[in-house]
């Protein structure tokens, strides 16, 4: 076995339900393969299938097995592959997962760098609705309400 364990091998393994891999590797693959759980959640989860069942049933096993006690279980990496073995589906095949990528960042515009910035802590998505909402003279009337001067303001606004 090589050193290190590609991607797609580990899939693969996943699919094949192949509990017994992790007794079979050496130490470093084990370090490797603990910093790497939350990624191969991100894969397993997605199956690139024209069955529905199949897509759905990899996403209900995935959260159901693997990411229900996901802070508990951390600091336990074999039942952890155990568990993503878990999700392997009946007919033993090896599939297609797809890497789930996450909402990119919606290019900003005057209001939404605006809105970015003067709330750090609120999530995109909730910067996306207030920029939909707001207008530009809404903005600057909550900049004036924020204590920026006017000179602030119109640097942001140009």
């Amino acid at each position: 076995m090589s050193e290190k364990i590609e991607l797609k091998e580990k899939l693969a393994a996943i699919d094949m339900g192949s509990k017994d891999l992790w007794n079979e590797l050496t130490d470093e693959q084990k370090k490797s393969l603990k910093s790497e759980f939350f990624i191969l959640n991100r894969y397993v989860s997605n199956v690139k299938s024209n069955n529905r069942e199949v897509q759905e049933h990899f996403v209900l096993t995935v959260n159901e097995y693997f990411n229900k006690h996901w802070n508990t279980l951390q600091n336990h990496p074999k039942l952890l592959w155990l568990l993503l073995c878990m999700c392997s589906h009946e007919s033993k095949k090896i599939f297609y997962h797809e890497w789930i990528g996450y909402k990119k960042k919606k290019p900003g515009n005057k209001i939404y760098k605006f809105l970015e910035e003067l709330y750090p802590n609120k999530k995109l998505d909730e910067i996306e609705l207030l920029s939909q909402l707001y207008t530009e003279e809404d903005c600057k009337i909550l900049a004036r309400d924020h204590g920026f001067d006017e000179k602030q303001i119109q640097k942001i606004f140009k």
